[in-house]
């Protein structure tokens, strides 16, 4: 996160967008774990930072402000929906493009996230898929470092419990064969 200019949200919002939108989608589309959702959630994010852009206060990297209001657009989202009620029908809906193998990951991978709350979900999406460190996901999240910590040590125990499980299943099924 860092490496390029931080850019004004109040002049340089095109720009922002340009630069932002990708990293911003990935990150709602982990958290939701449908595309088309993800799209419009990350695009009412955008809208919304649009809006609130005079209020900007740089206390951190201007992508990390909008990852914030994204992982807010998102939880808000999940409340709604209340997605642990939806999310079983989804994950088999339908193969994605690639191979079998990388979907069997995938749909493991979106399996173990679906178990976490939206709250912990956000933080293991900023830290594991952009690369965030602990203290810049505090930032984007507005918690402290230490409440990251622990969602990610939690996100970590239950995830494994998941993965685990999905393991030995493959495993029964490649040995029934």
């Amino acid at each position: 996160m860092g490496q390029a200019p931080d850019l004004d949200p109040k002049t340089q919002f095109r720009e922002l967008y340009v630069r932002e939108y990708p990293s911003v989608f990935r990150s709602v589309r982990a958290m939701v774990l449908d595309s088309a959702t993800a799209e419009d959630l990350t695009q009412e994010a955008f809208v919304r930072a649009y809006r609130a852009r005079e209020k900007y206060r740089p206390s951190g990297p201007p992508g990390a402000w909008l990852h914030r209001i994204a992982v807010n657009v998102a939880i808000s989202y999940l409340r709604r929906q209340k997605l642990s009620r939806i999310i079983a029908p989804k994950l088999l809906a339908g193969p994605y493009l690639g191979d079998y193998g990388r979907v069997e990951a995938k749909t493991v991978l979106e399996r173990a996230l679906a178990r976490l709350s939206p709250k912990v979900r956000a933080a293991v999406v900023l830290h594991y898929y952009h690369g965030y460190t602990r203290d810049e996901v505090a930032k984007a999240l507005g918690i402290p470092s230490g409440t990251v910590a622990s969602r990610i040590a939690k996100a970590m125990a239950v995830m494994r419990v998941e993965l685990v499980g999905s393991e030995q299943k493959l495993e029964a099924a490649r040995s029934e064969r």
